[in-house]
């Protein structure tokens, strides 16, 4: 079984923060998203991270100082407009290393923890995709694909669900026999256009080509860091405090509350609630709330 960790996307939703930067790169309590990801990971064989040609440097100087060894394989992709998605990542890399077995895919901005051991022991043959019970409409509403369990057997998907009928939400975890491999070409050949992420591919086998998949559900933690929110509370977890600063910031006569602060900058005279403040930043009798403030900025009395 070959595992492959995408890595590949722009973090879009993230900008300015990810606009010089990629998203599994990004500091949780001062390390890398990935890095939690690998520290998980029990297996002795080479994982592939797949990334794009923008921030093919940041990945090769991170992989020098890694703990662990990584095949690193890098799409021809520079910005948001040509990135290939989830499942064209996996055909291209499929393509490219002309992989033929069983593979584990893992999304490089998802921190889980649930054993990847018990996990992979789960898997049966059929396709196997990791859930997690939010227990809560609410969180999965509008934000995550939603799988409906009958008689341990997934029976369908709804993607991102304005009226979700499951609290299970579809984690960036999946195992993928050898025989769905060849599937995936003729999937993106049908495809319509932001409509061939893993949930529609997984939607399309159970519909289109009647294969079964097994749930594996599990109550862990899950970190799903896709946006502000998210990213602040990964680091309120991981870090076990309400905000997280680099040991660099220098912070004066402020109050930081639930925010990230990456490092190299200088916050005086301010409040600052719900924010992600990038390096260099020089913040002087600043009010910001749920911000997302680039690097290099300077905001003085606002």
């Amino acid at each position: 079984m070959k595992t492959i960790i995408l890595a590949g996307g722009y973090g879009a939703r993230l900008y300015p923060i990810t606009a010089n930067r990629p998203k599994p790169l990004l500091p949780i309590a001062g390390r890398p998203i990935i890095d939690f990801i690998l520290d998980a990971y029990p297996f002795c064989d080479r994982p592939i991270v797949s990334t794009n040609k923008r921030f093919e440097h940041h990945f090769r100087e991170w992989s020098r100082h890694g703990r662990r060894d990584v095949e690193l394989v890098v799409e021809e992709t520079t910005s948001e407009k040509e990135k290939l998605g989830t499942i064209g990542a996996l055909q291209f890399l499929i393509q490219r290393l002309k992989i033929s077995e069983d593979i584990l895919v893992i999304g490089g901005d998802n921190i889980f923890e649930f054993s990847l051991r018990d996990f992979v022991n789960a898997y049966d043959g059929n396709p196997l995709i990791a859930l997690c019970d939010v227990e809560d409409m609410k969180i999965v509403q509008r934000r995550y694909g939603v799988a409906i369990v009958r008689q341990n057997r997934i029976a369908e998907f709804q993607e991102k669900p304005e009226a979700p009928r499951s609290t299970l939400a579809s984690t960036a975890c999946y195992i993928y026999p050898e025989r769905i491999l060849p599937l995936i070409d003729e999937f993106l050949g049908k495809a319509k256009a932001g409509k061939d992420a893993p949930g529609y591919f997984n939607s399309w086998l159970l519909r289109d080509r009647k294969i079964s998949i097994d749930p594996f559900v599990f109550n862990a933690g899950w970190y799903d860091i896709g946006d502000r929110a998210s990213y602040i509370e990964a680091n309120q977890r991981y870090s076990g405090q309400d905000s997280w600063l680099a040991k660099d910031v220098q912070v004066t006569s402020s109050v930081v509350n639930a925010s990230v602060i990456l490092g190299n900058g200088k916050i005086e005279n301010s409040n600052i609630t719900g924010c992600v403040i990038d390096r260099d930043c020089d913040l002087t009798g600043a009010e910001l709330q749920d911000c997302l403030v680039g690097a290099g900025t300077i905001i003085k009395h606002t």
